[in-house]
């Protein structure tokens, strides 16, 4: 497992924390990116997201 500091949407993080029901910020974050990676196809590619930066 790595480690790297990220900046989070704390709203977006609370909320996830909340619908899951799980009890860390890391959990959390693997949690999201599991899902991610598994529901995500290569088509979803072609017209990604904006992402938000921190500010």
């Amino acid at each position: 497992m790595a480690i790297t500091r990220i900046y989070l949407d704390d709203d977006a993080l609370r909320r996830a924390m909340a619908i899951s029901g799980v009890h860390s910020e890391q959990d959390a974050v693997n949690l999201a990116l599991r899902f991610f990676s598994t529901h995500a196809a290569a088509a979803d590619f072609n017209h990604p997201f904006q992402a938000r930066t921190a500010s």
